[in-house]
């Protein structure tokens, strides 16, 4: 079982202390231990706005830097969190959460429009080669005019 880093085992007799010598800390923001987080949620926050920025200079931009980049955000992100449980976040922690959000959100808006676009290439791609492949034998007759 996971120890919480909530809990603080102490050998003292202070009223505190519950029958069993453990003091249980209150929760609350704690800054220092939340400085780790900060940094990879600030480092994720550039690496997505990056693409992001890319993508609206040149929509044709090669994404593979911009992919490893986020990918090295996320893994850092998973690190430190480890570190601090939600209940411990700073308020700085939080106003940086939420600006990394609104990024996420713009990013993956982007990332949408530009895969439906490719979308609707491939499609009239597709329907091309597929004219030019056939010799009509299988397409549908045209319905004639109405008299």
């Amino acid at each position: 079982m996971d120890a919480s880093p909530d809990i603080a085992v102490s050998q003292n007799t202070d009223s505190d202390a519950g029958p069993t010598g453990i003091v249980v800390q209150t929760s609350q923001p704690d800054p220092l231990r939340c400085t780790p987080l900060n940094v990879a949620v600030r480092r994720a926050i550039d690496a997505v706005r990056d693409e992001t920025r890319a993508l609206r200079a040149d929509p044709t931009t090669d994404l593979k830097t911009f992919e490893y980049g986020k990918s090295q955000a996320l893994l850092d992100l998973m690190r430190a969190r480890a570190l601090v449980a939600p209940v411990n976040y700073s308020n700085d922690l939080k106003a940086d959460l939420a600006v990394f959000k609104s990024a996420l959100e713009e990013n993956v808006a982007l990332l949408k429009l530009h895969l439906n676009a490719v979308s609707e290439v491939v499609q009239l791609m597709s329907r091309t080669m597929i004219d030019f492949d056939s010799d009509g034998t299988y397409q549908a007759p045209f319905p004639e005019p109405a008299r």
